[in-house]
C-alpha cells in the first residue's frame, strides 16, 4: 500500500525544526523541490531528516504552483500526498486517507481532520464527509485524475491557487471528502523562516492572487483596484510619517501586489 503513495513537498527557506518533521514520511517515497537556493542541499536535508528522497532545486523562487506541478510530473504512484513541511500527520492517518479513496469512484482528494496539538480527537458519526473545500496544506490526491483535470494554475504564485483548483473540482464530476478519523496538525501556518522579506513576499502575492482569482472567475471590479491602489499610496505616506515602518511596509507590499496584477492584466 505504501508503494502506492508518493509524498511531494516544496521547501522555501525552511528551518531545521520543520525539516526534521520529514522523518514522518520515512516509509514512503518522497520527492522534494527546494526553492531559492544556490546549490544542492540534498545531503544537508538528508542528514537532518534521516530519510531518503528524490531532490530537485531552483536558484529562484518559482512559486508554489509551478514547483507543485513540477513535482507532480515526477510522480509514478497511484496516489500522492500533497503537503507542507510544517504539517504533522502519522502513517496511520495517511493510510486512512488512502483507504477512503475507495469510498466513491469519482473521488479526487481525501483530506484529514485538522486539530491543534494535544487536542482531544473527537469521534464523528460519519467517517467520510463530502466537502466543497479541503485544507490544501495536506491532502491525498488521485494522480491520474489530477493529471487529467490539471493541478495548480501557474499564473498563481503562492496564494489562491488552492481555492481556484477546488472551484474547478466543484465544477467537474469529481468529489472531495474529509476523513474524520484521519488527523493532522498544521504547526504554525508558515513553513518558511520568518523575516521581513518573506512576509513582504507573502503579502504581495496574497494581494496579487486575490485580484487574479477575481479576474479568472470574471468578477474583477476595476473600481476596487483603483480604490485600493490609492488607499495604499495614502497609507504608505501616512504610516511612514508616523514612523510606523512595519505597517508602511505592509502597505508597500499590497501596492506591489496590485502592480504585479496590473502587469499580468496588461499582458493578457
Amino acid at each position: 500500500m505504501k508503494n502506492d503513495i508518493t509524498v511531494i513537498i516544496t521547501l522555501y527557506k525552511t528551518d531545521e525544526d520543520k525539516i526534521k518533521l520529514l522523518s514522518q514520511y520515512k516509509n514512503f517515497k518522497v520527492i522534494i523541490f527546494e526553492q531559492a537556493v544556490k546549490k544542492n542541499y540534498k545531503n544537508k536535508i538528508k542528514k537532518i531528516s534521516g530519510i531518503k528522497f528524490d531532490y530537485y532545486f531552483s536558484n529562484k523562487n518559482i512559486g508554489l504552483s509551478k514547483s507543485s506541478n513540477f513535482l507532480l510530473s515526477k510522480v509514478k504512484s497511484k496516489y500522492f500526498l500533497f503537503t507542507q513541511p510544517d504539517v504533522i500527520i502519522n502513517e496511520k492517518s495517511i493510510k486512512l486517507l488512502q483507504k477512503a479513496m475507495s469510498y466513491k469512484k469519482n473521488l479526487i482528494f481525501t483530506g484529514p481532520k485538522f486539530i491543534k496539538q494535544n487536542q482531544v480527537k473527537k469521534k464523528y458519526k460519519e467517517k467520510y464527509l463530502i466537502k466543497n473545500k479541503l485544507d490544501a496544506s495536506c491532502m491525498l490526491c488521485d494522480t491520474n485524475k489530477i493529471k487529467k483535470i490539471g493541478f495548480f494554475d501557474e499564473d498563481f504564485f503562492l496564494y489562491w491557487e488552492d481555492i481556484f483548483l477546488m472551484r474547478k473540482i466543484n465544477q467537474s464530476e469529481y468529489k472531495m471528502i474529509q476523513v474524520t478519523n484521519s488527523f493532522a496538525n498544521h504547526k504554525s501556518g508558515q513553513s518558511s523562516k520568518k523575516n521581513l522579506y518573506v512576509n513582504l513576499i507573502r503579502n504581495l502575492n496574497f494581494k496579487y492572487g486575490e485580484y487574479l482569482f477575481e479576474y479568472k472567475i470574471n468578477k474583477l471590479r476595476k473600481l476596487k483596484i483603483i480604490r485600493q491602489f490609492l488607499q495604499s499610496l495614502l497609507f504608505i505616506t501616512f504610516n511612514f510619517l508616523l514612523l510606523r515602518i512595519n505597517k508602511a511596509l505592509i502597505n508597500v507590499s499590497n501596492l506591489l501586489g496590485i502592480l504585479k496584477f496590473f502587469k499580468f492584466y496588461l499582458k493578457n
